[in-house]
């Protein structure tokens, strides 16, 4: 039947709602010109691991060959650490780029809302037509 194994696809776990407010919000804004989207700036948080691999990562070898460095992947026994970091960028020029040293509860956030969004908000959009989504 032509079937293979494939690992799923991952995508955000959205519930109904999260996709009915998606498409609220969607078409609230289609129509909104290029201008208007130059004044949006964005952010977002991303962790990164050092030395873990989350098994997507396939390689062909021969038999015999599992040992070869170019047929190995190294751990760590206890995770090998990583970096969380947050950034925002918009259309004008890219912000900054910060470590996030802790958990980014809602405290955390808003302090580097404060510390880090606002000047570069002032920076971008000096006469404070900005739009942070």
């Amino acid at each position: 039947m032509g079937l293979c194994s494939r690992r799923p696809t991952r995508v955000p776990l959205l519930t109904k709602r999260h996709r009915q407010l998606r498409l609220q919000w969607a078409r609230e804004h289609r129509d909104r010109t290029m201008d208007e989207w130059k004044r949006v700036a964005w952010s977002d948080e991303s962790r990164f691991l050092f030395h873990h691999f989350d098994g997507r990562v396939k390689i062909r070898r021969l038999p015999g060959e599992q040992l070869l460095p170019s047929c190995t992947a190294g751990h760590t026994q206890v995770g090998g650490g990583g970096i969380m970091l947050w950034g925002t960028f918009s259309w004008a020029a890219l912000g900054p780029v910060v470590v996030v040293e802790q958990t980014m509860k809602a405290t955390n956030y808003l302090n580097t809302i404060a510390d880090q969004l606002h000047p570069y908000m002032a920076f971008v959009f000096p006469t404070g037509n900005g739009i942070f989504q």
